[in-house]
């Protein structure tokens, strides 16, 4: 940016509309697996990490917000009776110097490149006042209160304006000044009203507002699918009296694995990474070995009971790789019936699932033949 760093930049989200025609709290709807405020926030804070940021809510929710936004660094702040007021309050909150850029955007807007939001400081900076602006694709057509046509109106110098928008501080206080209690719809307006010049920024043009509930749609594909990948390792010696259980195949005839449960060390791993994938945790803290209810149980319900933790946040599995690491027995004979069980379990196609061996060369325990480690690795998604 020209002339100015970060420490020189304020941000103001306004989130304390009544969402009246969206019909519900719009800001709190999921997109993309996050809140409409919550990637609002967000787009300003990776353009502008270090600027202090206000965000403004409705009076009754300032309790509710201050502790979900305090701790991240954010200022809350009630609003007004109208959208200038909101501004106003948390213009008034911050408190900048009039050198200070301050930016304001809209809570309902959750997508705005970072290169947009440098572009509308650093010709605020510039010039005193700035905003996002989207082209006029459509033709406009102006209306009569009959609903006929008038008359269509020349796009070539109509644009959208988008937020955020950008001010001297400065400007912004002397345009309050004189503009006393009038009404406008945007602070652009108010600059403008008073003579002051905005310059005009191109934007990405889906930096859309959710206004209604169909915006939803359009706003969600600019995310697109989001991925998070868990690994997951286990390890069980061999054990007298027992089945060797392997992704939920009992290998007949073959030295079973010593554990609490049925001991099936791929399903453990597999297991384990669908819960680090979504944050849960681990095997050992959803299924204690102390329990005595998962004695000689089957690891199919740790899966499965892993897949119900990963769906409620969410996350659904997409893919998994499974590698054994095994003296004896030899794997490839079982790998095909492994193979699809898993992808079974998964709910996946068999080509989503894979399945390997490989042994350690006659080195350490597993070299030795007393034991088996096995490795997963998980894909999870979600829209």
């Amino acid at each position: 940016m020209t002339n100015v760093t970060e420490p020189d930049v304020a941000v103001i989200v306004v989130a304390a509309g009544s969402s009246t025609r969206f019909g519900g709290d719009k800001l709190g709807v999921l997109v993309a697996g996050r809140p409409v405020l919550e990637r609002a926030v967000g787009a300003m804070r990776a353009a502008l990490p270090a600027a202090p940021l206000a965000l403004v809510v409705r009076s009754e929710q300032v309790e509710a917000a201050q502790a979900h936004w305090q701790a991240r660094g954010v200022l809350v702040v009630a609003g007004g009776a109208r959208r200038q007021d909101s501004v106003r309050n948390g213009f008034v909150a911050l408190d900048p110097d009039d050198d200070t850029v301050v930016v304001v955007h809209d809570g309902a807007r959750p997508f705005v490149p970072p290169g947009d939001v440098a572009r509308v400081v650093e010709a605020a900076a510039a010039g005193g006042a700035a905003l996002l602006v989207a082209p006029v694709v459509d033709t406009v057509k102006r209306l009569r209160a009959d609903g006929t046509v008038e008359a269509t109106v020349p796009r070539d110098r109509l644009a959208r304006a988008l937020t955020p928008q950008a001010f001297r501080a400065g400007a912004l206080r002397a345009a309050w000044a004189a503009a006393g209690d009038a009404h406008w719809t945007d602070e652009a307006a108010l600059v403008e009203r008073q003579g002051g010049p905005v310059v005009a920024v191109p934007g990405d043009t889906r930096n859309a507002k959710v206004t209604h509930p169909d915006d939803l749609d359009a706003v969600a594909g600019v995310f697109g699918r989001r991925t998070r990948v868990g690994q997951g390792v286990d390890i069980h010696p061999f054990g007298p009296g027992r089945a060797l259980w392997l992704c939920g195949v009992e290998l007949a005839g073959e030295p079973g694995l010593a554990g609490h449960s049925d001991a099936d060390v791929a399903l453990h791993a597999v297991a384990d990474a669908i819960l680090g994938a979504c944050g849960a945790g681990d095997i050992g803290e959803h299924f204690p070995p102390t329990e005595e209810r998962w004695r000689d149980a089957p690891s199919e319900l740790f899966v499965r009971r892993a897949l119900t933790l990963a769906g409620e946040r969410g996350w659904r599995v997409s893919s998994c790789d499974l590698t054994l690491l095994a003296e004896a027995p030899k794997i490839a004979p079982h790998r095909p019936a492994m193979r699809a069980r898993l992808a079974g379990i998964l709910g996946l196609g068999e080509d989503e699932v894979n399945v390997k061996a490989t042994t350690c060369e006659g080195m350490g325990f597993v070299g030795r033949r007393e034991g088996i480690v096995a490795l997963a690795v998980v894909t999870v998604e979600r829209e």
